[in-house]
């Protein structure tokens, strides 16, 4: 007998009573195409980054789309080293209720470790991903943290990427 899929970030976002619209455009993987799409400044997206922590633990580092992620930080947000950072690969995504180029920093699964950098609750509405690379969740960066009580906060994101990825 096969396991029920997973819940998405939506279903999840849905039960908690949580207020959010969703967008529909063609599959994207990077912020800059989700921009193109919707029409929205990179300024005004979370993008959010997936790694397996050695435990097999979801690592979701979420961070305003223009800007990098600083590894070190999160390695130690999360109570890691840099080297036991690893990208979550399509097959952990899909356990989690995601697929490349939709991953959401709200997930289904209780053991997931989350980390916002500090500077994402004063971004005001902005979009993220949905769990898939062909819609994308419209909602107030307040509301996206709160739906994520265990979260932690730190400094994780680095330097303006010029527009890139």
């Amino acid at each position: 007998m096969n396991a029920p899929a997973p819940l998405g970030p939506p279903e999840v976002l849905t039960a908690l009573g949580v207020s959010f619209r969703l967008h529909e455009h063609p599959d994207v993987i990077s912020p800059v195409e989700v921009c193109a799409a919707l029409g929205v400044p990179l300024e005004r997206t979370v993008k959010t980054l997936a790694f397996v922590t050695p435990e097999d633990r979801l690592l979701l580092a979420a961070l305003p789309g223009h800007t990098r992620l600083r590894y070190g930080a999160l390695a130690r947000a999360a109570g890691l080293r840099r080297t036991d950072l690893s990208p979550a690969d399509a097959g952990r995504l899909a356990r989690a209720g995601m697929r490349p180029g939709g991953v959401c920093p709200v997930s289904a699964e209780g053991a997931a470790v989350v980390v916002f950098d500090e500077t994402v609750s004063g971004l005001g509405r902005v979009h993220c991903g949905s769990g898939r690379p062909d819609i994308s969740i419209e909602i107030e960066a307040a509301e996206l943290l709160a739906a994520v009580p265990s979260a932690r906060t730190a400094p994780i994101a680095g330097n303006p990427e010029d527009g890139r990825a």
